[in-house]
């Protein structure tokens, strides 16, 4: 190889035809005039140059073909890595798919359930409707009710009074109502002009044989409306608490509240002290603290016969 290195310089100054020229040593050898041929002043050694040119070019091909060889295996190599490399990219593609293909599988099975979810929830929230309607409506129909029945409350105790008179006097005359009294289906009402608390005012009105007014229905209550002549009345009603906390609203003859005309907002126990109920000016009801001394009141009692 070293020889190669040292000749490779030399040859490539010259083309291989050139070199075989040479070798064929004609370029050296002249005619002699005997008609014969001479080396003359050429190569005495053609043949060894050919033999030596030849191997050269054994020499080069070889490193050629060696060099060739090496990359060429290189390039195998190179080829099956890639192969391998691509065999372990589709490998891990369709890992990847069959994963694609089970998050889609779950997404339609969680995108069904939410349907199935939402279809559900749509049905409940009709049937809370079509419940909240119906009970909406049974709720009137309750305040209708018992409305009606204050009345017909209302209507039996005026009778119970007039026979209870009529028993205890002993006659069927019905007495008309005192001086400053107002009559209103079968009772009296007198407004103060005086102002009390709330105690003071019951008191008043047990003096006159009365109580402080209990409201039975809508036109007791647009009777009394007409008549409070832009003042404020107590009525006959109060809170009942148990542990400091409103339970409900009684009359001063022990009926629960059935009917009712709160002004908006209220009862609101403004300071969780107001425990008894007035009447406003426009004829709506209020709770206010029952020690309040600015209102007037509104006694009643039934006529008596």
């Amino acid at each position: 190889m070293g020889l190669l290195l040292y000749l490779l310089p030399e040859l490539g100054a010259c083309s291989p035809w050139t070199l075989l020229g040479t070798a064929s040593g004609t370029a050296g050898w002249k005619r002699s005039p005997e008609g014969t041929w001479d080396a003359g002043d050429g190569d005495p050694f053609p043949a060894l140059r050919l033999v030596v040119i030849t191997v050269l070019w054994a020499l080069i091909l070889s490193v050629l073909f060696s060099k060739a060889s090496t990359e060429r295996g290189a390039l195998l190599d190179l080829q099956d890595g890639l192969s391998a490399n691509a065999s372990k990219q589709t490998a891990v593609l369709g890992i990847l798919e069959e994963e694609v293909r089970a998050c889609n599988s779950c997404c339609l099975r969680t995108q069904a359930q939410l349907q199935t979810v939402s279809k559900e929830l749509t049905e409940a929230r009709s049937k809370l409707l079509q419940q909240e309607s119906a009970l909406k409506e049974l709720s009137e129909r309750v305040t209708q009710n018992l409305a009606e029945a204050g009345r017909d409350r209302e209507n039996i105790r005026t009778e119970l009074f007039r026979a209870l008179e009529q028993a205890r006097l002993g006659n069927s005359s019905c007495k008309e109502c005192p001086e400053s009294w107002l009559p209103f289906q079968g009772s009296c009402y007198f407004f103060s002009t005086l102002r009390a608390t709330w105690v003071e005012a019951q008191q008043h009105c047990e003096r006159s044989g009365a109580h402080l007014v209990i409201v039975g229905g809508l036109e007791e209550q647009g009777f009394l409306s007409r008549n409070t002549r832009g003042r404020g009345y107590w009525l006959g009603l109060r809170a009942v608490r148990k542990v400091r906390r409103i339970q409900g609203y009684q009359w001063v003859d022990g009926v629960a509240l059935s009917f009712s005309h709160w002004n908006r907002g209220e009862p609101n126990d403004s300071m969780g002290r107001e425990d008894c109920i007035m009447m406003l000016r426009t004829g709506m009801w209020n709770d206010a603290p029952c020690d309040n001394e600015n209102d007037n009141w509104i006694c009643e009692k039934r006529l008596s016969c």
